[in-house]
């Protein structure tokens, strides 16, 4: 299990307390986000919203953790964690997702990667099911 506690050198983009961008960042390594971001961001890397961050954006990255605010969509390759003190109003899309209790989540998640043959794809002239409900009865003319 990958740890997303930061270490010194991991991040070598930072964002600090008292910064506001916005704008769209794509790099390859790693991010902490200490003060105010709006836009866009995607590396295959870390991105760290900090207990102080804000962030409003829509995110993809190798893996994502949240302590601060988050108002988007988050998609990992790897995991997303919500740490006890994140704010999430927005989707999520990831391998794996850690949520600590006390975070805040109100939005769509996806979780795992769907195998061949799992029954989330679609067949030809059905709905698909929304949450794990059935999808709605026929409608009769």
């Amino acid at each position: 299990m990958a740890d997303l506690t930061p270490s010194k050198d991991e991040f070598s983009t930072i964002i600090g307390a008292d910064a506001q961008f916005k704008g769209d960042l794509s790099f390859q390594g790693g991010v902490r986000i200490d003060g105010q971001f709006e836009g866009t961001i995607q590396t295959p890397g870390r991105v760290l919203v900090s207990k102080g961050g804000k962030l409003k954006a829509e995110v993809k990255a190798g893996a994502i953790a949240v302590e601060g605010q988050v108002d988007g969509n988050l998609h990992a390759e790897e995991r997303v964690e919500l740490r006890a003190t994140a704010q999430l109003r927005g989707d999520l899309k990831a391998s794996k997702l850690l949520v600590v209790e006390g975070a805040t989540f109100i939005g769509r998640c996806e979780v795992g990667t769907p195998s061949p043959g799992s029954g989330t794809e679609t067949r030809p002239g059905s709905t698909p099911s929304v949450a794990g409900r059935p999808p709605p009865p026929p409608q009769v003319r």
